[in-house]
């Protein structure tokens, strides 16, 4: 079995021809495809010796993507985070109602691992997902979580990125993907990206840092967009301050995001009140609010990736809390929400699952199950 790379935050415990898609509105017809390549495209990144970012060719010519209206992308769709196809099954029947989606999370081992994701190639038995969308094509999407380096990468890897250095590595990553039948994914490129918890895609400490981040994530979205492709790119921030840095301030462009996804979990918050709970949080930076806000200043879709109550203890879990779920199921309901997914996991400091909290999972049936209000409305 492969484990999740999911590590612990201080959100969550720890330290600090592309396939037509059923009910999913296909962004952009043939944005998928690279144009021919064109002098004086790109960014040129100076460089000093040997030991600096190898300097490639300016980026080919591109196409932006195509704006597709918030609320043409309002799916809403309900999905689980699982590296094990059973496990989706059983949630499956635990909520009366097939998923949309499932999130799973790419190995950061090294390059190959990065280009050739597990469950894509050579998958463990019980975890194909390529099978897994390949059965219900018209039903199924899978969303790809994956960091931006390698572990234990160079100080200089942002510059590097953003340089062109590593856009190789990203064309066989969309190649790979295309080839399994995985070439409408949609793709968390650094997720959690406001985490200083993840060296191999945390955005940085300064503004330079932040700006060679912005220009490598841009990279990265050119390089996967390869024939046959229609990915959609999620920019998935984490809740709250980190440091401190406003989401608008890390936003690498409209023309590189389809979806804008902030991920969620009901800890590190002082009152006990689930009222004064929600209120609390909504003070924060990059609250839910204000990334749904942000979202629709842009007329984007949100998502949520990842969110779950928490348990109670050391990170100030607000425990078994049905109020808690229906808080961000209201959010959903309103919301222009492509899809969002529960991590439904006692793993990366969340302590518990629905299982655990008999009241919240009465809650979470209530709004998500089968005669939920916050389903796919052909569902």
């Amino acid at each position: 079995m492969v484990d999740t790379t999911h590590r612990e935050s201080p959100a969550t415990g720890g330290p600090q021809g592309p396939r037509t898609h059923g009910r999913r509105k296909v962004i952009g017809a043939g944005i998928g495809v690279l144009a021919v390549a064109a002098a004086g495209g790109g960014v040129w990144w100076a460089t000093r010796d040997d030991d600096d970012p190898a300097v490639q060719a300016p980026a080919q010519e591109w196409t932006p993507r195509t704006h597709v209206p918030a609320a043409d992308l309002d799916t809403k769709w309900v999905g689980v985070q699982t590296h094990t196809v059973s496990v989706a099954d059983a949630f499956e029947e635990y909520l009366g109602r097939p998923l949309d989606c499932v999130v799973v999370f790419g190995s950061e081992a090294d390059w190959a691992a990065i280009e050739g994701p597990w469950f894509a190639i050579d998958a463990p038995e019980g975890q194909d997902w390529s099978q897994w969308v390949r059965d219900d094509p018209d039903n199924r999407t899978l969303v790809v979580s994956t960091a931006m380096v390698p572990k234990d990468p160079p100080s200089d890897w942002r510059e590097r990125g953003a340089a062109g250095e590593y856009d190789a590595h990203w064309e066989k990553f969309g190649r790979n993907l295309v080839d399994v039948g995985l070439g409408s994914s949609i793709l968390r490129i650094g997720w959690e990206l406001n985490g200083k918890w993840y060296e191999t895609h945390y955005i940085g400490e300064d503004e330079e840092q932040r700006e060679q981040w912005k220009e490598y994530f841009r990279r990265i979205v050119k390089a996967v967009e390869v024939p046959g492709s229609s990915f959609e790119i999620d920019f998935n921030i984490a809740e709250g301050p980190q440091n401190s840095v406003s989401i608008d301030e890390m936003y690498p462009g409209d023309d590189y995001v389809d979806i804008i996804g902030i991920d969620v979990y009901d800890s590190y918050i002082s009152p006990i009140d689930p009222t004064a709970r929600w209120q609390a949080k909504d003070e924060k930076v990059n609250s839910i609010s204000a990334v749904v806000d942000f979202a629709n200043a842009r007329d984007k879709p949100v998502s949520f990736p990842e969110w779950a109550m928490v348990a109670e203890g050391d990170t100030q879990g607000g425990g078994d809390s049905p109020e808690f779920i229906d808080q961000m199921a209201d959010v959903m309901a309103s919301a222009n929400v492509r899809y969002q997914a529960y991590f439904n996991t006692a793993g990366g400091g969340v302590g518990m699952t629905l299982a655990d909290a008999p009241e919240g999972s009465a809650a979470f049936v209530r709004r998500f199950g089968a005669s939920g209000d916050v389903v796919p409305s052909s569902s």
